[in-house]
């Protein structure tokens, strides 16, 4: 990669992280301006800074567009210089601004998000030529521009709500803060993760419905991290949508072949985001039913194979049976003409039993008869009644 396509690479992404917090909260608070009892002047304060946030966007994308790369590194940083210092002026001022009357109210956080990501910007544009040249000579790669400590979301990071669970892996506190902002909002509970390993952990022992991704992560890239959630059976089926400042077709295509549902690049519009979460949400309760309704059928298919042994329990079909579909009629009329059959059985070997007594019984009287009809059987009787009169006649003797 030449010296400019790496000056391009670089501005790219490290622009995207304040530009995400300049943009995201100024038009979160403009949504929120009821809630924090804004002044008209406050309102117009911050549309403002929304509004040179598009325009610092803008001048960006002029900027470094890498088919327009022709002069050298100072002067394109000179022009950034130039032509973001008003507008990013005019972030901070508002933010001053609005800092002086409610800096101590609850949105004076927010407030100050927005002013350390001004303040990063501008330190990024002033010092990014000399900070690129030196680590290019020292190293050969392009530097990875650290940003300020902030403070860290209190409690657990776990905000219930009740439309979804939303897994959040970014190791960026402020992104964590808007987007979580974004989808509590919308319904949803919210998990965080600094990192992908503790990304991982929560996605293994949480029921996790969405994760929100970031590509660029410590120890462990989101690259890796996506590859270990579609290799692990119990995670591969949760939706995956990468928001990452990394906006290059090469990771778009990387993410998507490792099995990523969507990829949207930060600053993010936030309709879009909510848009996107919605459809990825809609394909894990899509897979959801279909596993369901897979063990559904499993679980008739077995009960057919154990009416077959005598063995069928009604009440393994219970849960099936109650469920409104296709699936559930057929496990209720299966689990009806189960009962039935095994009714009809016991009542067919009832019958069985008492036709082979009577059987018996016959078969008996017809062998006593065979016996009693016999010259033999009569003869044995003759003898019987001659002895009986011989016996009678000596009792009458002897009296």
């Amino acid at each position: 990669m030449g010296d400019v396509d790496a000056f391009v690479a670089l501005m790219r992404h490290e622009l995207k992280t304040p530009m995400n917090a300049i943009l995201g909260y100024s038009q979160l608070l403009l949504e929120e301006a009821d809630q924090w009892s804004l002044s008209a002047a406050g309102r117009t304060h911050l549309a403002i800074v929304a509004d040179s946030g598009k325009q610092l966007l803008r001048i960006f994308g002029e900027i470094l567009d890498p088919a327009g790369l022709t002069d050298g590194i100072e002067e394109y940083a000179y022009r950034l210089r130039y032509t973001t210092r008003p507008q990013i002026s005019k972030v901070r001022g508002c933010i001053q601004t609005l800092l002086k009357e409610h800096g101590n109210a609850p949105i004076g956080d927010d407030l100050r998000r927005i002013r350390a990501a001004a303040v990063r910007l501008s330190e990024i544009i002033d010092h990014v030529e000399q900070t690129f040249r030196v680590c290019v000579a020292t190293t050969g790669d392009a530097p990875q521009l650290v940003p300020p400590c902030a403070e860290e979301i209190e409690a657990s990071g776990n905000v219930a709500s009740g439309g979804g669970s939303i897994l959040v892996i970014d190791d960026e506190e402020a992104n964590r803060a808007l987007i979580a902002r974004r989808l509590i909002r919308q319904g949803y509970s919210v998990l965080f993760a600094e990192t992908g390993e503790a990304g991982l952990a929560i996605a293994q022992r949480e029921p996790v419905d969405v994760i929100l991704l970031d590509v660029l992560l410590p120890l462990m890239s989101g690259y890796d991290v996506l590859a270990k959630l579609k290799s692990r059976e119990t995670l591969r089926d949760i939706p995956v949508l990468v928001l990452t400042a990394v906006d290059g077709t090469e990771s778009v295509t990387r993410c998507l072949g490792l099995g990523a549902d969507d990829y949207l690049a930060k600053p993010f519009d936030p309709a879009v985001l909510g848009a996107r979460v919605r459809a990825c949400l809609a394909k894990k309760r899509v897979r959801d039913f279909e596993l369901a309704y897979l063990r559904g059928v499993a679980r008739v298919t077995a009960a057919a194979v154990a009416v077959e042994s005598g063995n069928f329990a009604p009440e393994t079909l219970d849960d099936v049976a109650q469920l409104p579909d296709a699936l559930g009629n057929l496990a209720r009329l299966f689990k009806r003409m189960a009962v039935e059959v095994a009714a009809r059985q016991r009542r067919l070997e009832e019958q069985v039993q008492r036709l082979t007594i009577a059987i018996d019984e016959k078969r008996t009287a017809a062998e006593v008869n065979e016996i009693t009809d016999s010259d033999y059987f009569r003869d044995l009787q003759a003898r019987a009644r001659h002895f009986a009169a011989r016996r009678a006649d000596r009792s009458g003797d002897s009296h």
